[in-house]
């Protein structure tokens, strides 16, 4: 049996690539796919990265942005013995725009089974009510 190169549409690959892959060409980072959903009393995203580490990530807060990041990592196979591939670790770096009724000092995360989940805890609305008096 021969194994032979795949590339089933060789003219619009680098077409897909861009539109498909979520791939920041400019750094070689990717951007793996997440899934973001409102709880009863938290924003959670969950974002997956199967064949990291929770010792690989860094997670941090600067402003009202959350910043996702691990290093890329070598291959132990050399990139011209590949006769196809279709994932690799690039390093992962993504970031997200928090809105500010999220309670920052209560951020935590959790890793498991290739998921890393963030839970992002909605602070307690304080409702302002005061007399005016008219002079």
């Amino acid at each position: 049996m021969t194994l032979v190169r795949f590339n089933s549409q060789p003219s619009y690959s680098g077409l897909l690539d861009h539109l498909f892959m979520n791939t920041n060409r400019s750094n070689g980072t990717c951007e793996p796919s997440v899934n973001i959903y409102n709880g009863e009393s938290s924003f959670v995203i969950e974002m997956a990265v199967p064949g990291y580490a929770k010792e690989e990530f860094n997670i941090s807060l600067e402003q009202q942005t959350l910043k996702i990041t691990a290093e890329a990592r070598q291959t132990e196979v050399d990139e011209n013995k590949f006769l196809r591939r279709d994932f690799s670790f690039n390093g992962v770096n993504r970031s997200f725009v928090l809105p500010k009724n999220i309670d920052t000092e209560s951020i935590n995360a959790d890793f498991r089974d290739g998921i890393l989940r963030i839970t992002l805890p909605r602070k307690q609305e304080t409702i302002v009510k005061k007399e005016i008096s008219i002079s």
